[in-house]
């Protein structure tokens, strides 16, 4: 009897470890590097996200903006086509998907040839990745494409759809693509995005959404800059100023009335569905925020290196402005998310459980 107990319990025992390693096993993953286009030679971080991804097939690669420093991709500037292959190198024997999307930097650092400077990165990026053995070089890796906003989705795994938006778009403020005017052209996108996002909860997928600028953040893109910003924005004798570019930088700031704008817009449509993911870089260093069950991660440490701000703007779960690196998003097989942070100056490699 005492034998047939003991068995029994060894059971229980071996049933218990085998479902909680099951819940436990990554089923796929997504690497996540933003602002990673300082160098000619690729860094720290770039060559760490070289050795993670060799053996990891099952994973995809997204570039999260400002790929090209300090104004895009540019015909005559070699060192910038540099910067942009130290990028490309790491990602020649990978087996997985890579994505590439803008940040303000690849449009022209916000200036006027911010649309041809940005298209010249779209077609060279895909016309090198379509040599690479990556599993979407059909379709090259840069998205979304031709100097609109987007929204361009794709289906990385099955149950994990990512999600491809411009932010810059909707801050520029020069010349950029439309589709009819600039109005119709947000609206259409706005109202794009809401019907994938309805689309993927109805098919029960895990949505991961990448744009280049923070919805949260404590980095320097959090600051308020009152009332200067004001007085840029709306008192006409300082608008000349505006005119003259601290409007332009200002529009990098989240307290910037057309990212305000945005910011707002893209929220309202996150609310009406639970455990989006939104990732992003533009503030150089990494952040997660949790808010009303959607998840917020900022991952633009892959060249660059900034303070996060001593008085903080909002609640965040985890922080780092200690060194560069990247974040890895594991979905487990049981449909949760676990985080894995590479930080290339110790080195070291933070686990984040279930937020």
């Amino acid at each position: 009897m005492n034998h047939l107990i003991k068995t029994f319990h060894l059971f229980l025992f071996l049933l218990c470890f085998s479902l909680l390693n099951a819940q436990e096993t990554k089923r796929f993953s997504v690497y996540l590097i933003g602002d990673a286009g300082e160098y000619t030679q690729p860094g720290a971080a770039l060559l760490e996200l070289k050795k993670q991804i060799e053996n990891d097939p099952q994973s995809t690669v997204v570039f999260l903006g400002d790929n090209v420093y300090p104004a895009g991709l540019k015909k005559k500037d070699p060192n910038t086509f540099l910067r942009m292959n130290a990028q490309l190198d790491m990602l020649k024997d990978y087996k997985g998907a890579v994505y590439i999307i803008p940040g303000n930097h690849d449009w022209a650092a916000q200036t006027m040839k911010g649309k041809a400077v940005l298209l010249e990165q779209q077609n060279y990026v895909d016309s090198v990745c379509k040599t690479f053995s990556i599993n979407n070089n059909n379709t090259g890796a840069f998205f979304p494409k031709n100097a609109l906003p987007g929204p361009e989705a794709v289906l990385i795994a099955p149950g994990v759809r990512l999600i491809m938006i411009d932010t810059q778009w909707f801050l520029h403020a020069f010349k950029k693509n439309k589709s009819g005017s600039k109005k119709q052209t947000g609206k259409t996108f706005y109202s794009r995005l809401d019907s994938i996002l309805l689309y993927a909860k109805q098919n029960n997928e895990q949505v991961i959404v990448a744009g280049h600028h923070p919805i949260y953040t404590n980095g320097e893109h959090s600051r308020k800059m009152q009332p200067l910003r004001f007085m840029i924005n709306y008192v006409p004798p300082f608008q000349l100023f505006g005119a003259a570019g601290l409007y332009r930088l200002f529009s990098q700031d989240i307290d910037h009335r057309q990212y305000k704008k945005m910011r707002k817009e893209l929220l309202a449509i996150f609310r009406k569905y639970d455990k989006i993911v939104y990732v992003c870089g533009h503030d150089h260093n990494m952040q997660l925020f949790v808010q009303e069950n959607d998840t917020y991660i900022v991952s633009g440490a892959g060249s660059k290196l900034s303070k996060l701000r001593k008085k903080k703007r909002f609640e965040s779960k985890w922080n780092d402005d200690s060194s560069t690196g990247f974040i890895r998003l594991d979905i487990l097989e049981n449909g949760s998310l676990n985080m894995r942070v590479f930080k290339t100056a110790d080195p070291k490699v933070l686990d984040l459980k279930g937020f």
